[in-house]
């Protein structure tokens, strides 16, 4: 190959004679180089293998004036491109440099036309892997969700299955629970029914002061004139008038001549009674008082006054600090005359209400009630609180309507009429 086919794309930049042929400035220093390089090219080979023809020029060996440098070196040139113009009239040897740089030359075009054809094929390879790949991960997440979705889709069906009839089955489930509580709540009142009373005692006897206002405390004289209390309790009442019962024993002076007189007392409140109606057979005795809206006290019914066998009863009295007291005692007989029990009864008791847990009436205390004709001392009979309505001998009419009375006697509440009057 010879260096008239060498486009000048792919000459050698490095070579010397090329780019400075044509340089009129260079200095002395640069033109002796050339001068060198064209003698002899470092790449040569043997002494054998240089080209013989071509024209040597002297190495300097100091330094020469400027000017004269700048001469020689265009000189130089001149001769240089004269040389070549000689070399390419003529066969040119292929040399073992020349081979090495179109060797060079050749290699760097290779490297660069691969470098050019492959960064599109790089970048078009890239994005097709990087396509597949997602693909490859859509296809994956995209089986997953649609593998879970039909598992989702599974138990939702299986729950909708299974709570199709949820609310009837949450009633009925309610209705088995309140059943079951209830029949536990009935077993739990009556086993616990016996300790009832022991379990409520205390917290009654401290609620004393509930019946400041529907007890009273009576005063009067028996027939020897000496002093008699008890208590006595509303059984009925309006905006006039209030008939309360006690016990006979107490009022006992007051059905003889001269009558002694009756007082209620409460604090420091006193008013007087009248003894409207009497029963010896159980004990009672009506009072009449002028004066209305006095609290009643309920009365247990006649199936929970025969059921009091084994329960605890209070005696109410009218005295205390609290306006009223309690004490708690045991029913431990029940029969057709009332009750036996042991809650003491004092003076000052007598004629008071006997009350059950609930806080209703089931007696009236009584000092001398002896349906046994004998005598007690430490339990005592009372008799039922039914008794004051008693058809053959109470004191109280308690089917409503009136009867004739004397008329020294005063009519009593519209509800409640005299069966036993005793005039003053």
């Amino acid at each position: 190959m010879s260096q008239l086919d060498e486009s000048p794309a792919s000459a050698d930049e490095n070579d010397p004679i090329v780019g400075s042929a044509g340089d009129d400035d260079v200095d002395g220093a640069f033109a002796q180089g050339i001068a060198a390089l064209a003698v002899d090219e470092p790449d040569a080979g043997p002494a054998g293998d240089r080209d013989d023809d071509a024209p040597a020029e002297p190495i300097p060996t100091g330094w020469v004036d400027p000017v004269a440098d700048a001469a020689a070196a265009r000189a130089g040139a001149a001769a240089q491109i004269e040389a070549d113009l000689a070399a390419s009239r003529r066969p040119v040897r292929d040399t073992r440099g020349r081979k090495r740089t179109e060797w060079r030359q050749t290699e760097r075009a290779r490297r660069y036309a691969a470098r050019r054809s492959v960064r599109f094929p790089i970048f078009t390879r890239s994005i097709v892997l990087w396509m597949i790949i997602f693909a490859v991960a859509g296809l994956t997440f995209g089986a997953s969700g649609a593998y879970w979705w039909a598992q989702f889709n599974t138990e939702v069906t299986k729950l909708r299955e299974d709570t199709r009839d949820f609310q009837e089955q949450a009633l009925n489930a309610q209705q088995a629970i309140d059943s079951e509580r209830n029949a536990a709540l009935t077993q739990i009142r009556e086993a616990n029914k016996p300790l009832a009373g022991f379990l409520s005692e205390a917290l009654i006897v401290q609620l004393a002061k509930n019946f400041e206002t529907k007890v009273y405390f009576v005063e009067t004289l028996d027939d020897r004139g000496e002093r008699m209390v008890g208590t006595a309790f509303a059984v009925a009442s309006d905006k006039n008038e209030t008939m309360m019962v006690t016990s006979l024993n107490t009022v006992r002076g007051s059905a003889i001549e001269p009558a002694p007189g009756i007082s209620l007392k409460k604090g420091d409140d006193v008013f007087p009674a009248t003894l409207w109606a009497t029963d010896p057979a159980h004990d009672l005795a009506l009072l009449r008082v002028e004066r209305g809206d006095i609290p009643v006290m309920e009365w247990a019914g006649d199936d929970t006054q025969q059921r009091l066998l084994g329960a605890r009863v209070f005696a109410v009295g009218g005295l205390g600090g609290n306006g009223a007291s309690l004490v708690p005692g045991l029913v431990f007989d029940v029969s057709g005359a009332g009750i036996r029990h042991t809650a003491p009864i004092d003076m000052d008791r007598q004629g008071g209400p006997i009350i059950n847990v609930e806080g209703k009436v089931v007696a009236v205390s009584s000092m001398v009630y002896e349906p046994g004709f004998f005598p007690t001392t430490a339990t005592k009979f009372a008799p039922f609180v039914g008794s004051v309505c008693d058809p053959e001998g109470g004191v109280l009419s308690c089917g409503g309507g009136k009867k004739k009375k004397d008329q020294r006697t005063i009519t009593p509440p519209a509800n409640v009429t005299s069966t036993t009057t005793t005039p003053p």
